[in-house]
């Protein structure tokens, strides 16, 4: 396939896509890393913990995330996606429809649950240093509930972007130009 046949993403779609994405597996590491620090009062006397500065740097980029997806998601209902070729198969058609909307549920779910278990946490909820507005009470059996949810997300979200990137990589060895679709020119 030609370059000149492929029907693109338009320009806010795609700069929306890479932004997100960057923001989304940054996320997905600093979460990762950051559970695994010791709290405060697992340090010995005189020890600063380093824990609440990569939480709240992980909350304020999840909400900044939460922002750009909602945008994301309105452009998307008003911008229609380019038809995939006709060279995939319906199967594949079905497949990659089904991932990309479990893409966009997950990635709305995801800010959600973290911000919910945020207003149950004892500590406020900061975004970019700015001290937002309690919703609720701090409440240890909701903040573990709404805990759990974000991590079961956020392992579904991770297996749900190996799919996608597995596809990519098979389009892109296929020289299919469906990989084409979303980079800027």
């Amino acid at each position: 396939m030609t370059s000149t046949t492929i029907v693109k993403y338009d320009r806010v779609q795609i700069i929306l896509h890479w932004l997100i994405a960057v923001i989304v597996l940054a996320m997905i590491g600093l979460g990762l890393y950051m559970v695994e620090l010791p709290k405060q009062s697992e340090l010995p006397s005189g020890e600063e913990s380093v824990r609440a500065f990569y939480f709240l740097m992980h909350k304020s980029l999840g909400l900044t995330a939460a922002m750009l997806i909602v945008l994301r998601v309105i452009w998307r209902l008003t911008h229609k996606a380019p038809a995939l070729p006709d060279t995939v198969s319906k199967w594949e058609q079905k497949a990659a429809n089904i991932v990309q909307g479990l893409l966009y549920v997950v990635m709305i779910a995801m800010p959600m649950s973290g911000y919910v278990q945020s207003m149950y946490s004892s500590y406020d909820t900061k975004f970019w240093g700015i001290v937002l507005p309690r919703l609720a009470e701090a409440d240890s059996v909701m903040r573990d509930t709404f805990s759990e949810v974000h991590e079961v997300l956020a392992f579904t979200f991770i297996a749900l972007i190996a799919l996608h990137l597995a596809a990519v990589i098979k389009h892109h060895i296929a020289k299919s130009g469906i990989t084409e679709r979303m980079w800027l020119k």
